[in-house]
């Protein structure tokens, strides 16, 4: 049961005694009680629903390579989420969807850490296995030395579109910095506007 009082403004949550109806079992002044009343439009809760289900749920139950990789998908719910919290003046709903667009971008940046730390697992493993070959002599070889002769590799490889725009536009992004998500998702909402294939070069 619910009151509220006349002359003080207090709110009174819970049962009332049937000897004494005057007495409530718990009191919460209206000064204190907080109140949201949070109307999301169907984009948003779809984002977030799947952010949920798909990113920060692997990302607590540690199976980080369930976490997908389409990262057409990451920056459309990342955009979705972004321009919500930027359209939401109340600050609770501010945190909540701050604390959304982080848990989204440490799911993506554990699903990294973990594929290079099992890149790393089997490199160490084909290194110790190299290694044990040397030691029991299995595999030496005599290597023949010439002082003559050069010998060059290159690799060279195409930027997607979406990151050949975002050089030109913004410049390379800083060693170990790697590309701003927000302007990324910015720059792959201009692009599907105006017909542009993000990814095929």
């Amino acid at each position: 049961m619910i009151s509220k009082s006349l002359l003080t403004q207090s709110v009174s949550v819970g049962n009332r005694s049937l000897t004494n109806p005057m007495i409530s079992t718990a009191t919460i002044s209206s000064s204190s009680a907080v109140s949201v009343n949070a109307t999301f439009t169907n984009e948003t809760y779809i984002a977030l629903k799947a952010i949920q289900e798909l990113y920060t749920f692997n990302l607590a139950s540690k199976t980080y390579e369930n976490i997908p990789t389409d990262y057409n998908k990451f920056l459309y719910l990342y955009r979705t989420v972004h321009t919500t919290y930027q359209n939401t003046t109340n600050p609770n709903l501010r945190l909540l969807f701050q604390i959304t667009e982080d848990g989204l971008i440490g799911a993506i940046n554990s699903f990294d850490l973990n594929y290079l730390n099992n890149e790393l697992s089997q490199r160490n493993t084909e290194l110790q296995s190299t290694i044990n070959d040397l030691i029991s002599k299995v595999n030496v070889k005599t290597a023949i030395t010439s002082d003559t002769g050069n010998v060059s590799f290159q690799k060279s490889f195409t930027l997607a579109p979406l990151f050949s725009y975002y050089i030109v536009l913004y410049g390379m992004p800083p060693a170990g910095v790697g590309f701003d998500q927000e302007k990324l998702s910015n720059l792959l909402y201009i692009m599907e506007q105006n017909n542009i294939d993000p990814y095929a070069g």
